[in-house]
């Protein structure tokens, strides 16, 4: 905790200062930093059961490999460490969508990657997980509770910062500067190569709207036969003027299986 108050103190002067110099962190701290996160043990079969396919390599998992692909080679390519996952609406399988990619990247080797549910309205994804948190994020952000004691790592590419419950002022808290200062000096502290935030229903409150100053990009989930075109393009033309779109995934979408003609799967 000592290592991220000092980053984010670091962060605080360096936005009062209005520099952008960046601040080198030795990787064997930033790997015991790492390591500071209980480890947290999953039941696979629960997993599957909540449609969370991606724990190893198989042919449920390929349809979110290759989604995982295309986000790597395009964070690389425009050194993007920050990914929101966004919705129009709610139910559209934007939770589940995210937790199948934070599997998915955890098989990719030394990539690290930070989850963070910051739908503080309705948190969802400790149900997913199978972990009821003790500990709530607006602490952590405040100082109140240590971020090791927060976060859960499961193995040792993957992290999670979870909620059992909703969080007062949400929107106050993800467009405050306290939570831009907590974001650098995670980043710093923890250097992950990539950290995706689950959000709330762009439409449904202004949360997202104003979180989204902290990212480098949004993936829009819209849901098959669900979701009006006409709310995709303003969802999507309001996404662009707040950051960059990285992309538009189709959810809930029934394909033929191509091993039977007789069979359809969900991904």
């Amino acid at each position: 905790m000592e290592n991220l108050q000092i980053a984010i103190e670091k962060a605080r002067a360096s936005r009062e200062e209005h520099t952008t110099q960046s601040l080198a962190t030795s990787p064997l701290s930033v790997e015991h930093s790492w390591h500071s996160f209980p480890e947290l043990a999953i039941d696979p079969a629960m997993l599957i059961a909540k449609r969370i396919t991606t724990q190893k390599s198989n042919a449920q998992s390929s349809h979110y490999d290759m989604l995982r692909t295309r986000i790597r080679d395009q964070a690389k390519k425009n050194d993007w460490r920050r990914i929101a996952i966004v919705s129009a609406g709610p139910q559209v399988g934007k939770t589940t969508t995210l937790a199948n990619l934070a599997f998915s990247f955890a098989r990719l080797p030394y990539y690290k990657t930070m989850v963070f549910d910051f739908d503080l309205r309705r948190p969802s994804l400790q149900h997913l997980i199978g972990h009821n948190p003790s500990t709530q994020i607006d602490d952590v952000v405040a100082g109140k509770t240590p971020i090791e004691a927060h976060c859960r790592r499961i193995g040792d590419n993957l992290a999670f910062s979870l909620n059992a419950q909703h969080v007062a002022n949400s929107a106050e808290l993800l467009q405050s500067d306290g939570m831009s200062d907590f974001l650098s000096g995670v980043q710093e502290t923890y250097d992950p190569e990539l950290m995706l935030f689950d959000t709330p229903p762009l439409l449904a409150a202004d949360d997202t709207r104003g979180f989204l100053s902290n990212v480098d990009a949004a993936l829009l989930i819209v849901e098959a036969e669900r979701t009006p075109i006409d709310q995709i393009d303003v969802v999507e033309q309001q996404l662009s003027e707040l950051t960059n779109v990285l992309g538009v995934v189709l959810n809930k979408c029934n394909y033929p299986d191509p091993t039977s003609s007789a069979n359809y799967a969900y991904y």
